[in-house]
This record gives structure tokens, C-alpha cells and sequence, in this order.
């Protein structure tokens, strides 16, 4: 339980985080990080992470099943990221760019995070 909460509060720090740093790329006037939807990025990856999450912490860890889950989410992870891009992209096409980099950024730094307590998760009760 206490890993929970500790997980909780990591990943409250890391949006709070990175919806700041989305906010103060947003304040650029130029074409690559001027955008009003800054925050959408944060909200979609906050929202897979706790998915991808709770479907991985809920299984055995050492099978290769893990293994297999594992990089299914992620495929399906980024191929989910792929179409919202697109789907943005045909909707605001002015603003699609810069929603493209803040979207990469964020990608980035929740993969790292989710990674890091992925490996974390793994070596803690193995």
C-alpha cells in the first residue's frame, strides 16, 4: 500500500511537472510550441500511465507474460498516440505542430518515468 501512494505522489509530481514546463513552452510565440491545448498531452498521459499501471502491477512479474504485456502496451501505447496526433492535427490544423512537440516531450518523459518504477516494480520483490 505504501508503494501505491509513493507511486501516486511520483506521478502527481512528474504532471504537475511537465504541465508547467507544457505551460511555459506554450508562452513561446513561435510555431513550434504555441498552442492552447498544452495541457491535453498531460491529461492523456497521466490517464495511460495509472491504465498501463494497474494492468501491469496486477500480474506475476517474473513470467513472460509480464514480459509480453509489457511491450504490447507500449505498442498499443504509442500507436493510440499516433491517432490522437492525427486526429488533432485534422481538427486544429494551425495549431498541430506545436501540439506535435509538446506531445513527443511529454511522451518522453512519462516513458521514462513509467520505465523507472516498471524497473523499480521488478527488482522490489523479485
Amino acid at each position: 500500500m505504501e508503494d501505491k501512494k509513493k507511486y501516486y505522489l511520483q506521478l502527481s509530481v512528474v504532471c504537475v511537472g511537465t504541465l508547467l514546463f507544457s505551460y511555459g513552452l506554450a508562452q513561446l510565440t513561435n510555431k513550434y510550441f504555441h498552442t492552447n491545448h498544452f495541457w491535453v498531452a498531460t491529461l492523456f498521459f497521466a490517464l495511460t500511465t495509472v491504465g498501463t499501471n494497474a494492468l501491469l502491477t496486477n500480474s506475476d512479474k517474473t513470467s513472460k507474460e509480464f514480459v509480453f504485456k509489457t511491450l504490447a502496451l507500449s505498442m498499443a501505447r504509442l500507436l493510440v498516440c499516433m491517432i490522437v496526433v492525427f486526429i488533432y492535427s485534422l481538427i486544429f490544423k494551425n495549431q498541430a505542430l506545436a501540439f506535435t512537440c509538446h506531445f513527443m516531450i511529454h511522451y518522453l518523459i512519462f516513458t521514462v518515468f513509467e520505465i523507472s518504477f516498471l524497473l523499480k516494480y521488478i527488482k522490489g520483490t523479485s
